[in-house]
């Protein structure tokens, strides 16, 4: 027995004022693929569907970011590749392409397609490239930061999101460009485990950190994480976490319409008057007096 996919995703014409930006964005989502599961999920339009036999091309770029499970990868000139979690690929136009994740581990996969006049420059100037479509960056959270911050504004719709998704993707394929001047190098173990680890925390907003639990995932001592956590980054595990989810919760004033209890529920507060007293600690406002100020400020800077 296999569950229904945790998935969202939107497709979008591209007008020509988004075009004049120079990227603009098609589609975006992301998908929860459990182990056992039919991949890819049911859903998308005929141009976007395709099998595992048969693969597809596509008339735009798009880039994928696994963070959780592995799979497999084969395009024209890359060839075949091995997914695991941390990667990203892309997907070039016109450029034969299949992926799957794998029945055994499932996978977490977030992705957006683009295309613009922009994407077609870093491409002619070599800055992508088709032959090396399988990357791994260093800094994993802030590449799922970008793609949490995008789906938040998908939902959002604010006036000129179609910028916003544009400009977030080009800060995206920054961060892939950087991964392909990485030069080789290969972070330490210290490294490699406090990168695990906050991209961990950036996945589990929502829910309570236990540090044994998380140490114990990581195969490491509670101690060793308390100590190299805090000596890397400045906070403790629980501080950063908390910091995480108040940073969601000052996107999701600004950009959503949510209430104080649903924005308290989705940062992982299971109370919205505890939430209220923790943000008025970090920023000096409770939420919804935050929220004013932030709306005030921004309608004088329109202005």
């Amino acid at each position: 027995m296999t569950t229904a996919p945790d998935t969202y995703f939107r497709y979008f014409p591209a007008s020509p004022m988004d075009e004049d930006w120079g990227i603009y964005v098609t589609t975006a989502g992301y998908v929860k693929i459990a182990p056992g599961a039919e991949y890819p999920p049911p859903g998308h339009p005929k141009g976007y569907a395709f099998d595992w036999q048969h693969g597809r091309m596509l008339h735009e770029f798009q880039l994928h970011y696994i963070t959780r499970g592995g799979g497999s990868f084969e395009s024209e000139t890359g060839g075949r590749k091995h997914i695991e979690a941390g990667s990203i690929f892309l997907l070039f136009p016109d450029e034969w392409h299949r992926y799957t994740a794998h029945k055994k581990t499932g996978w977490h996969e977030y992705w957006v397609g683009f295309g613009g006049e922009y994407a077609t420059r870093l491409l002619r100037k070599g800055f992508l490239s088709p032959r090396t479509p399988v990357l791994k960056p260093r800094e994993e959270h802030a590449l799922l930061d970008l793609f949490t911050g995008m789906v938040g504004e998908m939902r959002a719709e604010r006036i000129g999101f179609s910028q916003i998704l544009g400009s977030t993707t080009a800060l995206m394929l920054a961060i892939v460009h950087a991964a392909t001047r990485a030069g080789g190098r290969v972070d330490t173990h210290t490294e490699a485990v406090i990168r695990k680890t906050k991209l961990l925390l950036h996945e589990r907003l929502e829910q309570p950190i236990e540090l044994e639990q998380l140490a114990n995932e990581l195969h490491i001592s509670s101690a060793w994480l308390r100590r190299n956590f805090r000596h890397h980054t400045g906070l403790t595990v629980h501080h950063y976490h908390l910091q995480l989810r108040i940073n969601r919760a000052m996107h999701l004033l600004s950009g959503t319409p949510a209430t104080i209890k649903e924005i308290a529920a989705q940062t992982g507060f299971e109370d919205a008057h505890y939430f209220s007293r923790v943000f008025k600690k970090k920023t000096g406002s409770n939420p919804e007096t935050w929220r004013q100020l932030y709306q005030a400020r921004r309608t004088r800077f329109i202005r």
